[in-house]
């Protein structure tokens, strides 16, 4: 198929319909979703199928976009974060809102809705009973529409499920054989919408994306084009309420990023608001009664504590030190403070060659000051330790960044740096 001189003009239509410049480079990959989908269809040929592509409100499409679309989410994905959104974002937002009992929370890029679920089963033992008195609206979209149907079903693996231990699995979901569905009242509050992300730079995206108190877009840039990743997380931000905030995956933020977008360190995590904006400081000394208490959220325990779940990724363990000094380069990241940055990266890579993850974020900061040598330097370091790893393999520091996912993403990134 790859060979079938169609077959550029169908890679070039479905990367600009769905802006995945994931595909660029992963022809094989691609073939075989298209190929799945010319199955279904019954076309024979290529040029039979790329005619029902070229009518752009063909009912191919998002069959063809649901294909497309790689789908890898769990519950309380990167711990960090949801621990900041548990103690300090989500009760700051309740607090500031108090008056109105208003909040509107975006999840961009929802895969199948363990996202939006979790932001739902912190709001719930935040707001406990008084949840009834507020006007919520918390939205997952997302380009697959199979993937959206089984957001809204709400019914998930123990893979899915993989951070909490058994008695969270107990009182948030009902079991049934091997499958666990989320309570009604947590699957209640999030409601799932199709949309493409393009939309919000290519002006046609829907006049109600605004006013957002939160905006989660996380492990979804990276399969775009940097300056289509740009554009967007400019357009994300200017959805904000003022004192909004926009939360990506770890392994996305570039400083590239600021010329759309102010950071700020919240809780300890790197989180984007509008250009110029005043964040108003709300006081959180009495936040709404928690009436049950929250997440156990696995991944901050101890490893050794933990009981084991279903088919667990192995996990690569790091030096102490090396990651201290890993996490103080993101520290200095979102402080601004650039020369205490690359000197800690290059701490870390001094006393462990071999983190990965030390690589990647020092390849992305030496890509972003023009350094492109040495950023390439890095990332080919990073591709060579992650390529070498079971691609299931959890990276420390990546907090479920997995070595397969690192691979694609220094592949997509490399490739738009050439």
């Amino acid at each position: 198929m790859i060979r079938d001189e169609a077959f550029a003009e169908v890679k070039a239509l479905v990367i600009a319909r769905t802006g995945h410049h994931y595909y660029i480079d992963k022809d094989a990959q691609l073939a075989e979703r298209i190929a799945h989908r010319m199955a279904e269809t019954g076309d024979t040929t290529l040029a039979a199928y790329l005619e029902r592509l070229r009518d752009r409100d063909h009912a191919e499409w998002p069959l063809l976009e649901s294909a497309v679309t790689i789908n890898e989410t769990f519950f309380f994905r990167f711990a960090e974060q949801f621990d900041a959104l548990r103690t300090v974002i989500l009760p700051r937002l309740i607090a500031r809102n108090a008056a109105e009992k208003r909040l509107r929370i975006w999840s961009v890029g929802c895969s199948t809705g363990a996202e939006a679920h979790s932001i739902a089963i912190l709001l719930s033992d935040l707001l406990g009973k008084a949840i009834d008195e507020w006007r919520i609206a918390l939205t997952g979209t997302d380009i697959d529409d199979a993937a959206l149907t089984a957001a809204r079903k709400a019914d998930y693996s123990s893979w899915a499920l993989r951070t909490m231990d058994d008695a969270e699995r107990v009182r948030l979901f009902d079991r049934t054989g091997e499958r666990y569905r989320l309570k009604e009242r947590y699957r209640a509050t999030a409601r799932f919408e199709r949309h493409n992300l393009l939309s919000l730079i290519d002006g046609t995206a829907a006049l109600g994306f605004t006013e957002y108190d939160l905006i989660l877009c996380r492990n979804v840039l990276i399969y775009f084009a940097q300056d289509h990743a740009t554009a967007i997380v400019g357009a994300l931000v200017e959805r904000l309420a003022q004192d909004g905030l926009l939360l990506l995956g770890h392994a996305e933020p570039n400083p590239g990023f600021d010329a759309v977008a102010d950071t700020v360190q919240v809780a300890g995590i790197l989180a984007y608001r509008p250009r110029g904006s005043v964040v108003r400081t709300a006081s959180v000394s009495a936040p709404p009664p928690v009436m049950q208490r929250p997440p156990t959220l696995a991944p901050v325990q101890p490893r050794a504590s933990r009981k084991p779940v279903a088919a667990p990724p192995p996990v690569v363990e790091r030096m102490p030190d090396a990651v201290a000094r890993y996490f103080a380069a993101l520290d200095a990241l979102a402080g601004d403070d650039r020369d205490s940055a690359e000197r800690a990266f290059r701490d870390a890579l001094y006393l462990d060659g071999s983190f990965a993850m030390a690589h990647y974020q020092f390849g992305h900061y030496l890509l972003a000051q023009g350094r492109q040598p040495d950023g390439k330097r890095s990332l080919t370091n990073a591709l060579r330790v992650a390529a070498a790893l079971d691609p299931a393999t959890e990276l420390t520091g990546g907090d479920g960044m997995t070595a397969g996912a690192m691979t694609a993403a220094i592949r997509h990134i490399m490739g738009s740096a050439r």
